[in-house]
């Protein structure tokens, strides 16, 4: 793989951690609409993520054009696997095995990413990643299990669909862990791309993925409120603001950032930085609830930080070349 100048890995480094930080709103955003299930925030969030990337490419000139001419296929590949059948297996895992063990299958994707991408990248001596990613790993086990003993049981379902809930927790790791190195992958071998384009035209590819499913969104009832036993289910107008945020802020602006960070650093630094969303996240929540972590809770993510920052501060090594035979077979 190349080198990086210490200017782009700043660059992406800043870039990375303020995706993550934005990312975070995306645990936050639907606890503020209690009584609107998954799939309508989701179909929402989507629609106007694909709204807005189409009304940028209206005024986007050539560049757009050429883009999307040239990459379509990779970019409805990435809003498919990054995006729309991510999510779904991600709902699909809360509601048939729980949310807190799809959370805990979930929090591996830093780890997988950071793993897999040293493989194909070889940017870092595996020795210097052990402590980090112990560290990471740890910080995450400890969060989670926390997290999962403070949650409400979950109602007794049958064995086989809890299994089926969690090979779709499973299934959505793999697909995250492939969009994120495969994204970074085609940036580095198409540095001209930049960040904000391209996650307009992914963006387009959202949209229309998300428009195809919209009729069986639409018949299978969760389109619309429930009411919420605490009596205070927003109304369509706060969920439409809610939704623009998703889709623009967290979707698009987000994106366009973390193609910035996956151009500029190695695989490996980009996917523990993932991480920054699931500490950004959970003290978004905290901090809407007026209340403190515990303390357990806390000092895993002081363990998470600190092994983010060991990663970031490595040197990179240059390794096996990004165009490696493994990296042709398992990615675009």
């Amino acid at each position: 793989m190349r080198s990086f100048t210490r200017r782009e890995q700043s660059v992406g480094f800043a870039a990375g951690t303020l995706a993550g930080l934005i990312w975070g709103l995306a645990f936050l955003i639907p606890v503020l609409l209690p009584g609107w299930s998954p799939v309508a925030v989701t179909v929402g969030r989507y629609l106007a993520y694909g709204l807005i990337s189409l009304v940028l490419f209206a005024f986007g000139g050539r560049v757009l054009w050429r883009l999307l001419r040239q990459h379509w296929g990779v970019a409805l590949a990435f809003a498919l696997t990054g995006n729309v059948l991510y999510y779904l297996l991600l709902v699909l895992g809360i509601e048939l095995v729980g949310a807190p063990v799809t959370d805990i299958v979930i929090g591996c994707i830093p780890v997988t990413v950071a793993l897999l991408g040293n493989v194909l990248s070889g940017a870092y001596r595996w020795r210097s990643l052990v402590m980090p990613v112990t560290l990471v790993a740890i910080g995450l086990a400890v969060v989670n299990t926390l997290e999962l003993s403070g949650s409400a049981p979950t109602e007794d379902r049958p064995v086989g669909l809890k299994v089926l809930g969690l090979l779709a927790a499973v299934g959505a790791v793999l697909l995250w862990t492939w969009y994120g190195l495969a994204n970074a992958r085609f940036l580095s071998r198409h540095r001209e791309v930049p960040g904000g384009a391209w996650s307009t035209v992914i963006g387009l590819g959202t949209g229309v993925v998300t428009l195809a499913g919209l009729p069986v969104a639409a018949l299978s009832g969760e389109l619309s409120p429930d009411p919420h036993p605490s009596g205070e289910t927003p109304g369509l107008p706060t969920f439409v603001l809610a939704v623009l945020v998703l889709g623009i802020v967290v979707s698009w602006a987000a994106t366009g950032l973390w193609n910035v960070a996956s151009a500029r650093l190695s695989p490996t630094a980009a996917g523990m930085l993932i991480n920054v969303e699931t500490v950004a996240g959970f003290a978004y929540v905290y901090a809407a609830r007026g209340e403190w972590p515990p303390l357990g809770q806390v000092a895993g993510f002081a363990l998470i930080l600190i092994g983010v920052l060991q990663v970031v501060r490595l040197p990179v090594t240059v390794g096996r070349p990004a165009d490696s035979r493994l990296g042709r077979a398992m990615f675009l």
